[in-house]
């Protein structure tokens, strides 16, 4: 006859063996689940950069042809004209655009170094317009330091001047807003022309117009995909205004 003392015990491994097995097979199946979730996040990332990158060198392609030949016939005709001091500064702030497109690469930059590229941009394209360009900016101190896509003010910036101020004649004033409020950030481009608006359900080939604007809406998306983010594109008056917002980063 087994022992008392050997029958408790062996009751005591029948009662917990099976708890423990349980706690056991629940533990791995939380841990696979887990690494299972992990994989998936580092996948989606992966995508997520890859497709950043793709993009990034698609808008690379749309904005250069265009602002390039440009900016050369302009250092073309300044050279002719033998306007050097402003075929130099012109050649010194077109050094300084070209070379902050190609050496970021960052998802999200600080809104001061864009507005510092986009004022390189507009400081070559005053030596086109002349006392034609106004530009007014308003940047919040507060906004300065905070993040937002790459390239996002210029493009919309861009847009203007190729839909808008050089395919009309009269007066071409730039306005920019870069505001925040309530947890998100704000960011207005007005010009003083109509820009053809976008459609919502077409999907723009780099080769296109729009395609540009398009992209900052995707980058959007990907960067902010459960937060509230929208860019929209209105007429006031006579007037376009391209509005963005997206959540304060910093």
């Amino acid at each position: 006859m087994m022992p008392l003392e050997s029958f408790s015990l062996y009751v005591l491994i029948c009662v917990l063996a099976p708890l423990v097995g349980a706690f056991t097979l629940s533990f791995v199946m939380v841990f696979e689940r887990h690494i299972d979730n992990l994989q998936k996040e580092a996948s989606k990332l992966t995508l997520e950069k890859e497709l950043q990158h793709a993009n990034y060198d698609q808008l690379n392609q749309q904005i250069q042809p265009h602002f390039f030949f440009n900016t050369l016939n302009t250092m073309l005709s300044l050279a002719r004209l033998d306007r050097k001091e402003e075929l130099i500064k012109g050649l010194e702030v077109m050094a300084k655009f070209f070379k902050f497109k190609y050496i970021t690469h960052s998802s999200l930059i600080k809104v001061k170094d864009e507005i510092a590229y986009v004022n390189n941009y507009l400081e070559i394209q005053r030596l086109r317009f002349g006392e034609r360009l106004e530009v007014i900016q308003k940047i919040e101190a507060l906004c300065e330091d905070a993040l937002l896509p790459p390239f996002m003010i210029q493009t919309i910036v861009e847009n203007a001047f190729k839909h808008g101020f050089e395919k009309n004649v009269g007066p071409a004033r730039l306005k920019i807003n870069v505001y925040h409020s309530n947890d998100f950030m704000y960011i207005e481009v007005w010009n003083t022309y109509h820009i053809e608006q976008l459609i919502e359900k077409k999907d723009y080939s780099p080769e296109e117009e729009g395609y540009g604007i398009r992209n900052i809406q995707k980058r959007l998306d990907l960067l902010f995909p459960e937060q509230v983010h929208y860019l929209h594109m209105t007429y006031i008056e006579n007037e376009t205004l391209v509005k963005v917002k997206f959540p304060l980063t910093k």
